[in-house]
């Protein structure tokens, strides 16, 4: 076989009908080795598969998803899959999904709602089975074709308006609003709150304990905390962030929405020398490994991701069986450490 044979044929695109011809049998005949090999005889089966080695066939998953309607496969759609916290996640979707013989394909939004609804026509193309997603916006409409799916769609952390789908999710309000209260408790009044865009739901949940809890405690706060916004909750976004409020020094506290915005800012205040909290105290939020390995340990709110995705999976498997807008809750916990309270620790 010549050089330009050999590349001809592994550009060439072969199909059943060609195996049928190659190996002298029916299309029927080479199906059923395909799918139900014992209805073959041994002898017939091996002609067969010789001709499907010969000629380079590949069996064509698409074409066994029009066959069961069933791609075994579940679309996972999270902001950021770099982040440990939905890392977390996913490792709890594919705990309960790789039991159930399925496959994950997994995507990040990165907080851009375009790119969200890219990302689920792409989804639905491919032919998922179902949806586990972290919606950035309020837009049903994105992830609608996939209700009708074999296990329909489950949402993290936002219901899904007007959807009887189910979701799971974390008090964010009451999350945010034990770091924000534990910041005023010891004494700060000049603290930065580091969130995301107030359009996704749990930054905007997030702002809304924060304020909660310096208003439960007299305090105005618009006094006492400093919005920043960032487009994407990320560790050079949280550097960012804060470097000119370090540099005018106008904050004695930070808050982030979560542990990699609070990893760029600790990275921001150690470069200026400052001391963590003695100079600026920093909490953040999720609770992720590295938390209690910085220097100093970060103060964060504690949410178990691995729990989160393990419930989400749940119920995307108990489609046909569970009610109509099944909810799963989770509580947090405020981790004091070090980054926020001189002489605390390790927990």
């Amino acid at each position: 076989m010549t050089a330009r044979s050999r590349a001809d044929r592994a550009t060439r695109i072969v199909g059943v009908r060609a195996v049928a011809a190659h190996a002298g049998v029916s299309l029927g005949t080479v199906s059923n080795v395909l799918n139900s090999p014992a209805r073959v005889s041994a002898e017939t089966r091996e002609r067969v598969e010789s001709s499907m080695r010969s000629l380079g066939f590949v069996p064509s998953r698409a074409a066994g998803q029009l066959r069961s309607r069933r791609s075994e496969l579940i679309g996972v759609v999270v902001p950021d899959v770099g982040n440990p916290f939905w890392a977390g996640v996913l490792r709890g979707v594919e705990s309960v999904t790789e039991v159930a013989g399925l496959t994950m394909l997994v995507a990040s939004t990165h907080q851009d709602p375009a790119r969200q609804r890219r990302l689920l026509r792409d989804l639905e193309s491919q032919g998922v089975d179902g949806l586990v997603v972290a919606p950035i916006v309020d837009r049903a409409s994105d992830w609608a074709p996939f209700e009708e799916r074999r296990f329909g769609v489950v949402t993290l952390d936002r219901r899904s308006p007007g959807s009887g789908g189910a979701w799971v999710s974390l008090d964010n309000v009451l999350g945010a609003g034990l770091a924000m209260g534990h910041l005023a408790d010891v004494g700060y009044r000049r603290i930065a709150l580091v969130n995301g865009p107030v359009s996704v739901s749990w930054c905007a949940e997030r702002r809304e304990g924060a304020r909660d809890a310096l208003v439960r405690r007299g305090l105005d706060p618009a006094d006492v905390m400093l919005e920043v916004e960032v487009t994407d909750l990320t560790v050079e976004e949280g550097g960012a962030a804060v470097a000119p409020l370090l540099d005018a020094g106008s904050i004695d506290a930070v808050m982030c929405v979560n542990d990699m915005l609070a990893l760029g800012a600790l990275l921001e205040m150690r470069a200026r020398g400052l001391r963590v909290p003695d100079d600026v105290a920093l909490v953040g939020y999720d609770d992720t490994d590295f938390a209690p390995a910085l220097n100093p340990p970060l103060t964060t709110v504690h949410q178990p991701s691995f729990e989160m995705g393990v419930a989400a999976a749940a119920l995307l498997l108990e489609a046909g069986e569970r009610e109509p807008g099944a909810h799963v809750e989770f509580q947090p916990r405020l981790v004091v450490r070090g980054s926020s309270q001189s002489g605390a620790g390790f927990p």
